[in-house]
């Protein structure tokens, strides 16, 4: 009997960005759910969080509000 592991996830792309102390890891994979975003920090520990591809254009304007405000 052959059991399939549907967890794995393939990676797609990926980038890095070094923000003071910080380590920021982008990360573009697929897995059976589908595609998404895993965007990771790095400082001592690790946390990540993961935006399904569908839900990237409204993540995009969140994030351009928020750097709107923060230079206001």
């Amino acid at each position: 009997m052959t059991i399939e592991k549907n967890n794995q996830s393939k990676d797609l792309y990926s980038s890095q960005v070094d923000i003071q102390t910080k380590r920021f890891f982008f990360d573009i994979k697929e897995n059976h759910k589908g595609r998404y975003l895993r965007i990771t920090e790095q400082s001592g520990g690790r946390s990540s969080i993961v935006v399904p591809i569908e839900g990237l254009s409204e993540f995009e304007n969140q994030i351009k509000l928020v750097i709107d405000k923060s230079v206001e």
